[in-house]
């Protein structure tokens, strides 16, 4: 599978209502990503999504079922996400980074903070959507990304966006 459209999403905790609603803004995509702190609401997220999905284990989930990261590819990217805690990602994001870039990941995703950022560094892209439901930024709007792979150029586009 080589997802073309690819929404992005983390910290719902406990709800799925703002998840549901950014699903339905969003449809159709390939694949969601969920970055933790979903507290049980996987299976209704991924229902919602008809597609494929990957969660990982934030810090308030408790079903060891979940990864505590996961490794994808879109077409020539590889993909690092987690939810962040892990990698003291309220401090910075380097410790994440550098993890991801030893699994040879050119991009890598995370949660946790509850704030959207999206930078584009020489070796490696780093995207948090933010909250779905608890936002932290100045602005408190819930957030989500959206990534659209070209496979002709290889080339990702991201998009913070918000509910």
């Amino acid at each position: 599978m080589n997802p073309r459209k690819i929404l992005v999403m983390s910290d719902s905790h406990g709800t799925a209502v703002f998840a549901l609603r950014a699903i339905e803004k969003e449809k159709p995509f390939d694949l969601l990503v969920h970055l933790g702190d979903v507290q049980g609401h996987d299976p209704e997220i991924s229902a919602a999504a008809g597609c494929p999905c990957f969660f990982v284990r934030g810090n308030c989930d408790y079903d060891d079922d979940l990864p505590t990261y996961t490794i994808f590819q879109v077409g020539s990217h590889k993909v690092f996400a987690a939810h962040g805690h892990r990698y003291h990602v309220s401090y910075g994001t380097e410790h994440l980074e550098l993890s991801a870039m030893n699994y040879g990941c050119d991009i890598v995703m995370y949660g946790h903070t509850h704030i959207p950022d999206l930078r584009e560094k020489e070796k490696i892209t780093v995207l948090n959507p933010g909250s779905i439901s608890l936002p932290r930024q100045s602005h408190p709007k819930k957030s989500y990304a959206v990534m659209i792979h070209d496979p002709k150029t290889g080339k990702i586009d991201y998009e913070l966006k918000f509910l």
